[in-house]
């Protein structure tokens, strides 16, 4: 499914961000500092609705990482919406990108905070717990499923033909 969605690449208006996939860490640092998988989230939406989903683990969030990942997964002419995170505003300079202090009372990013919300319940409510090194294919499983939730019954072709075109492990 990764390797699949792998050869698309979001355009757009793109809703950009980044979250921590885990269980609850009692007693130890939260955001930034947490010892939970961090994962860059990214979302297009045409007419304002979501559309296509991009999801990666990642190390950091640094410059470096998050214009890697933006690279790999985001096409240059694209409109990048996110939050003022100070990583993101040098690494997203190639990009049309919109950024503004984030608000959870404003309805700024909205649809990519629901999808970040759904993800962390059906990966967490599903599995319970998993470990990190396996996270990425959890997150290209709901990414595939996500971008093709309007295949109705046709989802299991598609990802039928998702195996048949990939390279053997």
């Amino acid at each position: 499914m990764g390797n699949r969605d792998a050869i698309h690449m979001l355009s757009g208006v793109v809703e950009f961000d980044d979250c921590y996939i885990g269980g609850p860490t009692v007693g130890k640092k939260r955001g930034r500092g947490t010892e939970k998988a961090k994962v860059f989230v990214a979302l297009s939406l045409k007419d304002g609705r979501p559309e296509y989903l991009k999801l990666g683990v990642t190390e950091n969030i640094r410059k470096e990482s998050v214009k890697a990942f933006a690279e790999k997964s985001i096409q240059h002419e694209s409109t990048i919406k996110s939050d003022a995170c100070r990583s993101y505003i040098p690494a997203l300079t190639d990009y049309d990108h919109q950024y503004e202090k984030f608000d959870p009372k404003t309805e700024s990013l909205q649809w990519l905070h629901t999808i970040i919300s759904n993800a962390k319940a059906s990966i967490l409510g599903t599995y319970h717990g998993l470990p990190k090194k396996n996270l990425q294919e959890y997150l290209n499983e709901f990414s595939f499923r996500f971008s093709r939730r309007g295949f109705g019954g046709a989802l299991f072709d598609r990802l039928a033909l998702a195996m048949v075109g990939s390279p053997l492990a």
